[in-house]
């Protein structure tokens, strides 16, 4: 009886533990922000250019199959592999986020009349994972 309590904390303690190992969370930037429809062109437009920048630093990021794919191979032979997976899609929410936001400051510019000459993104989907 003792050991089949043992074996359960054991059980219950490594999946606590392995819970926290699959990703970090998603960080979203929130795409409608208090005070957006009064901002100055040339607000949004450096906005717009910090959002630009953003999502080409996260796009290569989001690119996870290689290096899981890596990770599964070595983890059948040690198990230590396993804990460094990323199987979260964090960065795709984080750069759909900053798509949607780069969308919505692109109508208030054009609402505004601010002669945007930016074209709306579409949404970003990684379906390799």
């Amino acid at each position: 009886m003792r050991l089949v309590i043992y074996a359960a904390n054991a059980i219950v303690l490594a999946g606590i533990v392995l819970s926290g190992c699959a990703g970090r969370p998603a960080h979203p930037v929130m795409v409608y922000q208090h005070g957006d429809e009064t901002r100055s062109c040339e607000a949004l437009k450096r906005e717009l250019e910090l959002i630009e920048e953003n999502v080409a630093q996260l796009i290569p990021q989001t690119d996870k199959a290689d290096k899981n794919t890596k990770l599964g191979v070595a983890g059948i032979f040690l198990l230590v592999p396993f804990f460094f997976m990323d199987l979260s899609k964090a960065e795709q929410i984080e750069v759909n986020a900053l798509i949607n936001r780069y969308n919505h400051l692109i109508e208030i510019g054009e609402i505004n009349g601010c002669g945007f000459v930016r074209e709306p993104i579409p949404d970003f989907h990684k379906t390799d994972y």
